[in-house]
């Protein structure tokens, strides 16, 4: 694994991080020199997930905003509030009650029509009708004065309706341009919501330095320093200012006290940071004077570097259809009124040829740029404005690069007078001159670099003939772009200005690692369980029969099963311990390039409900080819084991364990059936529940259990029974045949469970028979053993699998019926008992030894035989 340092570095960011170049780039340049990088963003679909970008672990935590649910609620509450009598709440109850009342008023006219036809039809009295009709007139009457209550309640309610509104939009705008008090706990209480998301993992994960990024999360990781310190430990504080706050441009329900909330936000933390990074040396400037900064903010561009383009990677031109001599302007990010789109859209009328292609971050779908579209259609341009959802953040430089402008048409606001935005960049790398709003640090820039024009920020006419001159020079433009001046700005030399202020800031070198060459080679990980020690067996005959393979396990098992394993964890760390589990996550994206998930289950910890199918994702993500890996009961169809075997110990469907696996077994298929990675069975019975399954052979040490004890020479031999937890319910057919068999002088029995590992193989290594499971229809691992050992193995493998078994298997076929008479053969006649067990070792270093395991294994890790 690369590493030339321990630092650890936790980033935080109120976004998913999916299209933030910059958070990515910085969290790769300090993950590339081995510190440990978690980056924690919020799942902007409320469903957790892990990265992997540049060997950091970006970790997506859903956040559910209680704080800010609860401040809408009751600014809604506080808007919808009327006097008593006055009106309804609830536009629709207008509706309801007129509809009550019509509908009471030609009930009582259906009344009258129905009284007055039993009147002629001689069915009542003229006493009883007049009596009615008086009784339907006081209805009646009750019910038009409702009407006419109701109706003076809804020009009442309207009014005081229109009034409470009008004073509540004059209270909202008045109160929205006051820059002051801004209680920004009250404003914005989502900045709480995330220290309740972010804090406690911040504090799980110790990190030596947190990194807050934008000033959503600058008191996240303030008040996270502070807690640091009550646990003795120093927690340096990096803020990334990525704009200047107090200047952001205001649109929707951004106004001036909004932004004057945040300004103060970042105010009250700003100086208890350790260092402040930003994005152009105009912000750098501002923040200094404004906060009285003792030190100057270091300036980090949000620039990018060159990349090989990838024949698959699509470009502009392509996604759109568009021929290689049609002008082609793009814009990439997020559209919103600042970013000063409209002013394209409206040039397009003035380049006839032209096309825009918008690259909308973070989709499409946004009311902003509906009204793009909308726009373009007015004028005429509707077929030359294309919207395009992002590609990743990866293949952006490569994306843009068939275009023949960047355009970034900013609208003024202090904000973006000083940023250098991140796109500026991306355009110049791609290869692209630009054309640009006159903010004074991107005029600057582009003005001293000459990589394109400046143009009057909303000036329609002014960016059209800016435009119209680039495109006349667009070679020399190019020429501009690819010249070495330009070099400086390039995201290599902004990532070692990171990683100084890093160095300074711990006192710990924190250079670029040298690259590790097993980075090269393919890393098998299998695990999480280790189930009878297999998965490390498995990883060692990978390494030892094919080249250029790394191979460990990973086992969270009690430690009572003692298997070797490469490395292990609890299950508290494996169900409950956020570092262990993020670590493990760190350095399987980082460092493995095969995974092997053991019955199904997740890697990286356990959450409830579940599956390996979680962490694909993950893994794909990080080109980590994956594939899961069966033992038996887990995916054991518990009704067709029924069907097949007379006695399987599934005979009762109401059975407490058998329903249990059942239901395991149902919620597995369910996963099995869309999974499209290799499926491997540890034992070639379980073929018949896996459709398309690959048998991985079991592996042993065969050499480890051989033993020179001769076979079945005591007078009384020794009969070993050892369940594994699977085929413990098969036991209780054993034992008593066994025990009766020992009680009579015949047999020494000895039934072990759960012993340590080395003292079990002694104890095969000195029985003459072994006994394995009668229930299943299988041989597993102890029966490999006894085989291995030269015993005497007895079993329940009926035809059909052993049909499927390359070699003739050497177990003496038992069931429960015909236990004691098969033990009791096996003691009288010894001689051939003894052929059976010489059989053994024979036939497992033939398929268990490993190398038929690393055969097996060999398709999946796609490399060669040693």
């Amino acid at each position: 694994m690369p590493g030339s340092t321990d630092l650890r570095v936790v980033m935080v960011v109120a976004t998913d991080v999916a299209h933030d170049s910059r958070v990515r780039n910085e969290a790769a340049a300090l993950a590339g020199t081995g510190a440990q990088v978690t980056v924690l963003g919020v799942a902007a679909d409320g469903l957790p997930s892990k990265e992997a970008v540049g060997g950091a672990t970006i970790v997506r935590v859903a956040v559910p905003y209680p704080l800010r649910e609860e401040r809408e609620r009751s600014r809604k509450a506080r808007r919808d509030w009327r006097p008593p009598l006055v009106g309804y709440r609830h536009r629709s109850t207008y509706a309801a009650r007129d509809q009550r009342i019509r509908a009471a008023l030609m009930e009582i006219k259906a009344d009258s029509g129905t009284a007055i036809r039993r009147l002629r039809s001689g069915q009542g009295n003229l006493l009883t009708f007049k009596a009615g009709v008086a009784a339907r007139l006081l209805r009646r009457a009750r019910w038009q004065v409702a009407q006419r209550a109701a109706l003076a309640r809804r020009r009442i309610g309207t009014a005081t309706d229109k009034a409470f509104k009008s004073g509540w939009r004059a209270y909202d705008g008045m109160a929205e341009r006051l820059p002051w008090p801004v209680p920004w706990r009250t404003l914005y209480p989502e900045a709480l919501d995330l220290e309740t998301a972010f804090g406690e993992l911040i504090d799980c994960l110790e990190p030596d330095v947190v990194h807050a990024h934008t000033v959503h999360v600058i008191g996240v990781a303030v008040r996270a320093a502070g807690r640091a310190k009550l646990r003795g430990h120093d927690l340096d504080v990096v803020y990334d200012a990525h704009e200047y706050v107090a200047g952001l441009p205001r649109y929707g329900p951004r106004a001036r006290r909004s932004v004057a909330a945040w300004a103060k936000h970042e105010a009250e933390y700003i100086e208890a940071v350790d260092r402040v990074i930003t994005s152009s040396s105009a912000i750098a400037t501002r923040l200094q004077r404004e906060h009285r900064l003792r030190r100057e903010p270091a300036v980090v561009m949000s620039s990018a570097d060159p990349v090989a383009v990838p024949l698959e990677v699509p470009d502009i031109r392509g996604r759109i259809g568009l021929a290689p001599d049609v002008p082609l302007l793009a814009y990439s990010g997020g559209v919103t009124h600042s970013r000063g789109l409209q002013t394209a859209v409206q040039a397009l009328v003035d380049l006839p040829d032209a096309h825009l292609a918008v690259i909308c971050v973070p989709a499409v779908a946004a009311p902003a740029v509906r009204a793009l579209q909308v726009q373009a259609s007015q004028v005429g341009a509707g077929d030359r404005l294309h919207c395009l959802d992002p590609v990743r953040p990866e293949e952006v430089v490569a994306f843009l690069r068939t275009a023949d402008i960047g355009l970034i048409p900013s609208l003024r606001s202090p904000s973006d007078e000083l940023v250098l935005p991140a796109k500026l960049f991306e355009y110049a790398v791609a290869g692209l001159p630009v054309v640009v709003s006159d903010m004074p640090s991107l005029k600057e820039l582009v003005e001293r670099t000459r990589i394109g024009q400046v143009f009057v920020a909303a000036d329609a006419n002014d960016l059209v003939a800016k435009v119209r001159s680039v495109l006349g020079d667009l070679a020399g433009y190019r020429e501009q772009v690819a010249a070495p001046s330009w070099q400086d700005f390039r995201w290599s030399g902004q990532a070692t200005k990171l990683r100084a202020l890093y160095a300074d800031l711990t006192g710990r070198r924190v250079d670029v690692a040298a690259e590790d060459p097993a980075k090269t080679e393919r890393h098998l990980l299998i695990g999480p369980l280790n189930s009878a020690g297999q998965a490390y067996q498995w990883a060692t005959a990978a390494e030892r029969n094919l080249k250029g393979i790394t191979a460990e396990s990973l086992s969270i098992r009690s430690a009572a099963f003692r298997f070797p394993v490469h490395r292990s964890a609890t299950e508290e760390q494996y169900r409950s311990d956020l570092r262990w589990q993020l670590d493990l996550t760190g350095q399987v994206l980082r460092d493995v390039t095969h995974v092997i998930f053991e019955a199904g289950r997740t890697m990286f910890g356990a959450v409830r409900g579940q599956v390996w199918t979680a962490e694909v994702p993950v893994l794909e993500a990080a080109g980590i080819r994956h594939a899961v890996l069966f033992h038996g009961s887990e995916i054991r169809d518990p009704a067709r084991h029924r069907e097949r075997h007379r006695h399987s110990p599934f005979r009762n469907p109401d059975d407490e364990l058998t329903h249990r696996l059942q239901t395991a077994n149902d919620m597995l298929r369910r996963h099995l059936v869309s999974y499209q990675g290799p499926v491997f069975v540890s034992t070639p019975d379980l073929l018949e529940f896996v459709d398309n399954g690959i048998w991985l052979p079991l592996a042993l040490d065969v050499e480890g259990f051989a033993s020179n004890r001769p076979v079945l020479d005591r007078k009384v031999p020794v009969v070993l029974h050892a369940p594994t937890s699977g085929a413990l319910k098969g036991s209780s057919y054993i034992d008593p045949v066994l025990t009766g068999l020992d009680a009579r002088g015949l047999i020494k029995y000895q039934r072990v469970q759960n012993v340590a590992h080395a003292e079990l193989t002694e104890m095969v290594r000195n029985a003459d028979i072994v006994v394995e499971q009668l229930l299943l229809g299988l041989y597993g691992v102890s029966a490999c053993e006894a085989m291995a050992a030269g015993r005497v193995t007895v079993g329940y493998v009926p035809d059909r699998i052993r049909k499927l078994l390359p070699l003739d298997l050497p177990i003496v076929e038992a069931t429960p019926e015909n236990l004691a008479e098969v033990i009791e053969r096996l003691v009288h006649e010894r001689d051939g008992a003894r052929k059976i067990a010489a059989a053994g070792p024979r036939y497992v270093r033939e398929l268990h030894d490993g190398r038929r395991s690393a055969a097996a294994l060999l398709p999946f890790l796609d490399g060669e035989l040693a």
